[in-house]
């Protein structure tokens, strides 16, 4: 790769980053707390997983793909390798849970995503059977990146702009 090849990649992925984030916040600007459902309108989109120790405002993460429970941290131990990072079942969001069925069986929403979602955070996930289970510690605002997916072979990623609710939340923000 020629360096002008380099820097020109390096500013395009700036300069979409860049927009993304004026984009998240001014939207957050001028709607507040409503920012947040008009940011992600396809309901299955909110229902991805990141691991608690990635929910950090920057952090570049992956939400859904082949290789989740090695590219996301969880508090309480790593998550069962057939997850894959797309939640069935939500029930409440920080101090709630989930619950899913291992990889594709999962049902993840066709592609593409909203240019942002909101994503759960997990500190535990645990598989009994055939079903994978885990809490909500967080809700975390990400800009996602192109290339998803619904097949974990074209994994979901983007950054993390935001903690909704949970450690790390704004102040004045959903409390968690």
């Amino acid at each position: 790769m020629g360096v002008t090849r380099m820097f020109s990649t390096c500013s395009t992925r700036l300069r979409r980053r860049t927009t993304r984030l004026m984009q998240a916040i001014a939207l957050t600007a001028v709607t507040g707390g409503a920012a947040l459902a008009l940011a992600s309108p396809a309901a299955a989109s909110e229902n991805f997983v990141i691991g608690s120790s990635n929910a950090v405002v920057g952090a570049h993460v992956t939400f859904w793909g082949a290789k989740w429970w090695k590219l996301n941290t969880l508090e309480e131990g790593p998550a069962p390798a057939a997850f894959k990072g797309f939640a069935n079942e939500v029930n409440g969001t920080c101090g709630g849970t989930w619950t899913t069925d291992p990889g594709n069986s999962s049902e993840p929403p066709e592609a593409p995503l909203p240019p942002f979602i909101e994503a759960l955070a997990s500190s535990s996930i645990t598989k009994k059977g055939r079903t994978i289970s885990g809490d909500i510690s967080s809700v975390v605002l990400i800009a996602t990146d192109p290339g998803y997916g619904p097949n974990p072979g074209h994994a979901g990623t983007g950054e993390v702009i935001r903690v909704v609710c949970g450690p790390g939340a704004e102040a004045g923000g959903p409390a968690g």
